[in-house]
This record gives structure tokens, sequence and C-alpha cells, in this order.
């Protein structure tokens, strides 16, 4: 939606949560309290760079190459700069990735994404799940597998 992807605080998957408010009465009788502000809570695997699919085909012919588009989001404050990998243990994997493996995506401004055009040859029949990318913060040098 196009509300959602213009707010970074949703595509970083934070949700406000509540307050923690403790009240508590001394052994004199007093009153206590203690109040946090607003607390968030981060969706677990969003981190730093977010990978989504933007477009597949619904049917794929068994070892035929097929094009999936993925957006690259960099939901953090700094500029990243991406390499793309594949992994190299897919044995038993149903989808084999066509390309360099490697492959320098460039520059990411704060808040800002790019489309990555991907071809893959499906090996096994039925509902296939995708698997076996790397995406490699260079600077940081931290991996966000996928």
């Amino acid at each position: 939606k196009p509300e959602i992807r213009d707010n970074t605080k949703f595509l970083k998957g934070v949700t406000g949560i509540g307050k923690l408010d403790i009240i508590w009465r001394t052994a004199m009788g007093e009153r206590g309290r203690l109040q946090t502000s607003q607390l968030e809570r981060m969706a677990p695997g969003y981190g730093d760079v977010r990978l989504t699919v933007e477009a597949i085909p619904s049917i794929v012919a068994l070892e035929e190459p097929f094009s999936i588009v993925l957006k690259v989001l960099n939901s953090c404050e700094r500029t990243m700069d991406l390499m793309l990998s594949f992994d190299g243990h897919q044995s038993g994997r149903p989808l084999l990735w066509e390309g360099v493996s490697g492959r320098q995506l460039g520059k990411i401004q704060p808040h800002s994404s790019i489309d990555v055009s991907l071809r893959a040859i499906p090996l096994c029949t039925g509902l296939q799940s995708i698997s076996g990318l790397r995406l490699r913060d260079t600077f940081l040098q931290r991996n966000y597998d996928y």
C-alpha cells in the first residue's frame, strides 16, 4: 500500500505496544509511581535491510528459467553498499539461481530502495519457497540471509 511504503516506521516493522506503569505504596502509605514513555517493538527479521518480492509468476515450468523482481529496502539511517550472493550449499533446495554470485548492487541511500531482477530454475514440482539469497553490507561486513 502506498501509505505504508511512505511511512518508514511501518517499513521497519515497529509496533507501539503501550507504556509500562508501576504504582506502589511505601511502608508509610505514600504512593510511588513510575511510567515509561511509549514502548515500541520491532518485528523479528527486519533489521537494516528488508527484501520483498515485487513480481513473480504464479506458475512456472519445471527446469525452465523464470524471472523474479525483488525490492531491497535500506531502512537504516546510513547509506549502505550491498552485495548480492547465492548460497553455495543448495543441495536439496528446490531452486537453482542463475547468474553471477557476488554481484554489487551499489549504494542505497537511507530509507530508499532498488529493484533487482533475478532468474531462477525450478528443480522440483509443487509449491516452493524462495531461499538461498544473501545480502552483504560491505561496510560493516554484516550478512542478511533470505
